[in-house]
Formats: C-alpha cells, sequence, structure tokens
C-alpha cells in the first residue's frame, strides 16, 4: 500500500502557525529578524557595518526607546524595527545607508509598524502573529489484518473415498507454489486446527476428538505445513481406524482459540471448515445427526465476533445422505445452513418442523438429540444468504476447483476496512479517498465510509473488490473545512 506523509511548504520572510499547534519562527541576530514574545522586551537588530540604531524595548503598555531620546539613531545601515507587544508603540528608522533586511509584519494589538531601512517590521507580541494556516493531512493507513482458523476434518473417510480426498485437499491448501495458505499468508493470519472424533461422555469431553493445532499467525505456511503433514502420515490404510466427524465440538474448540487470541492491531476472525461428512455428536457416532450442535456451534461463534466459511468436499458432496437420516438436513444442505449461520443468517429448520420445540418434529426424536430438544435457532423460509462451496472430488479438475473455492472464500476475508494515523474530529465527507487514483465517495455503497471509532475506513462494494483484488494504491487526504480548522488530526 502506498502511504503519504504531509506536504511541507516554505513561506519567505513570513512567520506562520500551523493547525496542529505549531510555534512561529523566532531566529534572531544579524539578519534584522526578531520577534517578540506577549509583554516581553524585543531588541532591534541590526544590518550592515556601522549601524548605531539604539535598543527598542518591547512590553504591553511600555515606552520605546529608539537611538538616543526616543529619536533615530544617526548612521544606521538599513536599521530594521521591530512592531510593539500589547498597548505599545514601535519606532526606530535607519537615518541612511542601504535598505535592511526587514520582513513585513503586523503591528500588536494598540500599536502602529515602524519601518527599517526598505522593510516593515516582522509580527510581535499578542495580535501580531500571523493567522493560522492549516494544512491539509495526508494519511498513513494500516489495513487491518484478519486471522483464519483453518479447521479441517480428518476423519477416517478423508483416506477412505476413491480417489481419497486427503492428498487434494492438501495440495490445494499447502502446496508451496499454488496452495492458498502460501499465497495468502502475508494478508492472513493463518491458524490450524485438524479433527478427528471418538465417543466421549459428553459434548465438552474432551476425549470426543482429537485436535491438533497450531496457533495463528502472518505467514504460517512452514509452520501449519509441518503438522498438517504428520497428520496426514498418522492414519494407516491397513488396520484403517475409525476416526468420527464430531463438527459441533470442533467448531466449539475453534472458537475457543480465536476468541482467546488477541492480535495487535486487531482484525476481524473467521473459521474455515473443511469436511467431507455429515456431523455426529459426541455421545452418537451413528446415524450422523449432529446438524443441530454444528448449527448451535457456528451461531454461538458468529455471537462471539467469529464468521464461519465452509467448503464440503469428498463424501458429502458425492453421497450427501450417507450416514445421515431423512429427519435431517443433510448434505449440500447442511453446507448452506452452516454457511447462513456463518454470517448471522437464518437457518432452514428440517422438514415439519418449523415449531421445533413441538412433538410432532421428528428430527428431535434422533439418537443424538438429547432431551429431544434442539440448540440452534431456526427460521422458518430463510433466504439462502451463505456462499457455502462443494467439490466433488472425483472430478478431473478436482484440484483447480478447490484452491477456486478456497480463494473465493478467503477473499471475502481480507479485509477492507484500515486504520488511520489520524482521528477525524470534523465532517469526514469533506475527506478525499482514492483507490488507484480513482476518487471514491463518502457513504456510497461502491465508496467508502468512516467507521464509529473516527480513525478507520472501510471500502464498500466495488471499491472493496477492487481493493481485495489488489488494489492497494490506498490514498486518504483530510483538507481544512470552510472556516480553516482542520478535519483530521493526528492521533
Amino acid at each position: 500500500m502506498r502511504t503519504s506523509s504531509i506536504a511541507a511548504s516554505a513561506l519567505a520572510f513570513a512567520s506562520f502557525v500551523a493547525c496542529s499547534a505549531g510555534k512561529p519562527r523566532q531566529p534572531s541576530g544579524e539578519d534584522g529578524f526578531s520577534t517578540g514574545a506577549t509583554g516581553g522586551s524585543q531588541t532591534a537588530g541590526t544590518t550592515g557595518a556601522g549601524a548605531t540604531g539604539g535598543t527598542i524595548p518591547l512590553s504591553s503598555g511600555g515606552s520605546v526607546n529608539a537611538g538616543s531620546g526616543g529619536s533615530s539613531a544617526p548612521g544606521g545601515t538599513g536599521g530594521t524595527a521591530a512592531s510593539a507587544g500589547n498597548g505599545g508603540t514601535s519606532a526606530g528608522s535607519g537615518s541612511s545607508g542601504s535598505s535592511g533586511m526587514a520582513a513585513s509584519g503586523t503591528a500588536g494589538l494598540g500599536a502602529s509598524s515602524g519601518a527599517g531601512g526598505a522593510g516593515a517590521a516582522p509580527a510581535a507580541g499578542m495580535g501580531g502573529m500571523n493567522p493560522g494556516v492549516c494544512q491539509q493531512l495526508d494519511v498513513v493507513s494500516t489495513p487491518q489484518i484478519p486471522t483464519v482458523e483453518l479447521l479441517v476434518d480428518t476423519s477416517s473417510s478423508m483416506w477412505e473415498t476413491q480417489p481419497p480426498a486427503w492428498p487434494l485437499l492438501y495440495g490445494a491448501l499447502m502446496d508451496a507454489k499454488s496452495g492458498v495458505v502460501a499465497a495468502l499468508q502475508a494478508k492472513l493470519r493463518f491458524g490450524f486446527a485438524s479433527y478427528k472424533g471418538f465417543l466421549g461422555t459428553s459434548e465438552s469431553d474432551p476425549a470426543c476428538a482429537t485436535m491438533t493445532t497450531v496457533a495463528p499467525a502472518l505467514d504460517n505456511h512452514d509452520a501449519i505445513d509441518a503438522v498438517y503433514q504428520a497428520v496426514g502420515a498418522s492414519y494407516d490404510p491397513v488396520s484403517k481406524p475409525k476416526w468420527e466427524t464430531p463438527t459441533g465440538y470442533a467448531i466449539d474448540y475453534a472458537t475457543k482459540i480465536l476468541t482467546d487470541f488477541m492480535p495487535d492491531p486487531p482484525g476481524k476472525k473467521y473459521i474455515l471448515l473443511v469436511t467431507d461428512g455429515n456431523p455426529n455428536t459426541c455421545q452418537v457416532t451413528d446415524p450422523q445427526c449432529g446438524q443441530d450442535l454444528s448449527i448451535k456451534a457456528t451461531q454461538d461463534a458468529f455471537a462471539a465476533g467469529i464468521g464461519l466459511f465452509v467448503l464440503g468436499l469428498g463424501d458429502i458432496v458425492k453421497q450427501p445422505m450417507n450416514g445421515c437420516p431423512s429427519s435431517a438436513r443433510c448434505g449440500l444442505l447442511h453446507l448452506q445452513d452452516l454457511a447462513n449461520a456463518g454470517v448471522g443468517a437464518g437457518v432452514h429448520p428440517t422438514p415439519g418442523c418449523d415449531d421445533w420445540h413441538a412433538s410432532g418434529c421428528t428430527f428431535t426424536h434422533e439418537a443424538c438429540n438429547q432431551n429431544q430438544m434442539l440448540l440452534a435457532t431456526y427460521t422458518p423460509d430463510a433466504p439462502d444468504v451463505g456462499m457455502p462451496f462443494a467439490v466433488d472430488t472425483t472430478a478431473t479438475n478436482a484440484t483447480a476447483e478447490l484452491i477456486a473455492g478456497f480463494s473465493a472464500l478467503l477473499n471475502n476475508a481480507v479485509s477492507c476496512t484500515v486504520d488511520m494515523d489520524a482521528i477525524v474530529s470534523g465532517d469526514p465527507s469533506l475527506g478525499d479517498v482514492e483507490l488507484t487514483g480513482q476518487r471514491l465517495t463518502y457513504a456510497d455503497p461502491n465508496g467508502w465510509i468512516l467507521e464509529a471509532n473516527s480513525y478507520s475506513v472501510t471500502l464498500q462494494g466495488t471499491a472493496c473488490s477492487a481493493f481485495r483484488a489488489g488494489g492497494q494504491n490506498l490514498s486518504i487526504t483530510f483538507p481544512c473545512d470552510a472556516s480553516g480548522n482542520p478535519i483530521a488530526v493526528h492521533r
């Protein structure tokens, strides 16, 4: 991203005060420039050889002594005169010689300006300063960095389908040249958690699943790759261990990781769930009717500020009802429900369960639904808002489809919000935000908005899409308002 700094400007022989509380220039000496403080004293400088100008004390309501007895000193070479402080008068002029170097100035309150050689006196004292000069502020912006927890189903079916889903998934995620983690690890903090399930005594029993994790970080490809490869090597094709799919438990686990993770600076947090099977619960592995717990876990994650994306592959795509009761929404329907819950949208109830607390809701009587009560929240006739991806791993282009799906999902995680080194105190609509040379409109659906904290700018619509696609040349400038006051100041 291009960042910029405030452009410098020079005003010859003039003092100015910036709106960001600077001080006027105050050199003194041989060039004849000196500025008196309010109520203080000031002595005129001299220029050239043979100058004999007098001393001019400046004070509020005081007198002025120039030369001898208040008259001008003879023989000066362009002596300069200074303006008086509050209530004072200024005097002193060179009687002969070449022009002194004196900048024009404004007399203090109740004072007249003096003349020195060919120039007028510089400003002095309260009321003798130039009016404040408000400069535009060029902002340094820093993109917010989201965190994505890769939550990968490593149930035994990942190795047992034909062709096995595991190597295809691993390549799409982790290949050093074409994988999405290597491509995006500088823009996203990636964490990793794989899960393979067993029977547990409750939905919070740690025995329910083996969770293998890598803490989130930027540039985390190599650390994740080492752990991911070890997970793949742990499967024995001879003994064929029975590893289950307790997705609800795994989502709760990933939510806890992200809730405890406090990056600096902060950014949005997401779970990217990759699964090849319908979910079971910790207490009941078959039938695979853990949909309610998976949706509940996703809704809880969203309530905690954590979104969820989902990609299904292998068995859940090719055989959507495998191991799943007919009373449940299985396969692609379940992926859609998770995608909706992951963005905070409503979730379809299972067929015949618009009132899921009623005794006629068949799904509540499945073995995995404890106490015949569903825990998630459902919305009859909910629209499909979330964007799940489903990839048939038997297709010849499966790897390309996986990479395209992951890229699309993770692209939505790349933040369109930048934090500024300034805070806006005035009208933000006067700000100038440009992306790749195109000025964006404030509060426009395809423009930009200022967040409630007054220091974060979010691009919207097509501007956000362009930014995510690589339009990193973002420029933000805040000028002064019509009254000459700053709209934004450094924070």
